[in-house]
């Protein structure tokens, strides 16, 4: 038996000065940085580790779609990107990820708008740190880093198999800080709140994906989920009293986004995840995925939990899941 939990050495390692710059062990080859032609859809791209990979993606020549709540911001994204003259292009659509709705009329949109999509990066997350509820009437949380990224990607899924060879990327927190997932509760009561929903939407996101990873894989689409690390980012902006000052703490030793932000490009383009597809990176190194994430009996019920809640979204003959396929 281990000396310390999982938990507990991830909770000290919060707190240990991380790495300040990309691994060169792992740069992207030259060949791979050629991403002309290449459509890239993103959420998360418009702040934090997600601006920084996207004005990534634009040097590397992509055509980059990104997805946002405000188009002013979106606006100012687009302005700063074409600055520094990048060789790909960028566009802006609006997507309120708390509002299923939107997510659904912006799926609409893009596929209208774009004949192919060589990578989705579902990278957008939020840490309510105490209950808030959408218009949908679900916990923030549980919209906003599970339901949206896992309609958008069933919305956008032929497109992106048409594209193939693709990839879906997804992110996520350090999973080890949740024990095990509470499907009972779920399926009691979907709009849950409880202190961990923020890590238990992520690793809903995670079994999810390993599920679609087995569907897709066929098809030529690779799919796989990345905690970045340690990064400065603003999920901790809403913390208080004892709480904030530890975030601050936290944010001192953490990574630069420029870290993040190149482990998320990598998982997008590199080749050196060519027919890599199920995996749970974190940081540079492939994981085992959680041990909840590995149960096939918990993620036939999160399925039909999920499918049951997107079902007025979803068109009337798409599964919500990619387990739900292989049923």
């Amino acid at each position: 038996m281990p000396l310390i939990s999982d938990r507990t050495r991830i909770t000290i390692n919060l707190f240990l000065p991380q790495r300040r710059t990309p691994d060169p062990r792992h740069a992207i080859p030259q060949a791979d940085r050629d991403l002309t032609g290449k459509t890239i859809v993103m959420t998360g791209g418009t702040d934090g580790i997600g601006r920084v990979a996207a004005g990534m993606l634009c040097d590397m020549g992509a055509n980059l779609v990104l997805l946002g709540r405000r188009q002013a911001v979106g606006d100012r994204v687009i302005r700063e990107l074409a600055a520094t003259g990048g060789a790909g292009t960028v566009s802006f659509q609006v997507c309120d990820l708390a509002s299923m709705d939107s997510v659904k009329a912006c799926a609409e949109r893009i596929l209208a708008a774009h004949d192919r999509i060589d990578v989705l990066i579902n990278g957008a997350g939020v840490n309510a740190t105490r209950p808030t509820f959408t218009e949908d009437g679900f916990e923030m949380n549980w919209a906003v880093n599970y339901l949206a990224p896992i309609l958008l990607t069933r919305l956008l899924a032929d497109r992106i198999t048409a594209s193939a060879p693709a990839r879906i990327v997804y992110l996520v927190t350090n999973l080890a800080f949740l024990d095990r997932i509470n499907m009972d509760e779920i399926a009691a009561k979907p709009d849950f709140a409880t202190s961990e929903a923020y890590v238990e939407s992520k690793l809903s996101g995670s079994m999810f994906m390993i599920d679609l990873a087995q569907e897709l894989e066929s098809k030529g689409v690779t799919v796989n989920y990345l905690h970045p690390g340690n990064i400065r980012s603003n999920l901790l902006r809403d913390l208080t009293g004892a709480e904030r000052i530890m975030g601050y703490v936290i944010r001192v030793a953490a990574s630069p986004t420029e870290v993040g932000a190149d482990r998320i490009v990598r998982l997008a383009a590199s080749s050196e995840f060519d027919g890599i597809t199920g995996a749970y990176l974190v940081e540079d190194t492939i994981r085992p995925a959680h041990p909840e994430a590995q149960n096939a009996s918990l993620r036939k019920q999160l399925s039909r939990i999920t499918e049951r809640t997107l079902k007025n979204w979803l068109p009337a003959d798409e599964p919500a899941s990619g387990e739900a396929v292989l049923l």
